[in-house]
């Protein structure tokens, strides 16, 4: 879980909101809800050949996952958000499949969460 989840970038969130593990949990839950369709988009970008679509779905996935310690899935993100604005996009299904598998590890790390000892 460790791998998936940044504790530290939790808890910066978690003192933002006022310090109440149920107001993060809830943030939590809609990020866990909402990243299955934030992946879709970016494969429909993706297909639809639409990099200025991409960019922006990439960009919002990017924040959402940094904000709640999902590093490795901010990351990828990132990078794709960075190649479609340079307008070069390298290697794009390695760059889906490794942005979906993060996707994944990061649902997997926020279900053994404990939020009270974040």
């Amino acid at each position: 879980m460790g791998d998936h989840i940044d504790l530290t970038a939790l808890r910066r969130l978690k003192n933002m909101i006022g310090g109440n593990p149920a107001d993060l949990a809830e943030l939590i839950d809609d990020f866990v809800a909402a990243l299955p369709g934030q992946v879709q988009a970016l494969h429909d970008h993706a297909g639809n050949g639409d990099l200025g679509a991409l960019r922006i779905a990439a960009h919002s996935c990017k924040s959402n996952a940094r904000d709640l310690g999902a590093t490795r899935l901010a990351d990828l993100c990132a990078r794709l958000e960075t190649e479609c604005t340079a307008g070069e996009v390298k290697e794009l299904p390695a760059q889906l499949a490794r942005i979906a598998e993060a996707g994944e590890a990061a649902l997997s790390g926020y279900s053994k969460l404990d939020l009270f000892r974040v």
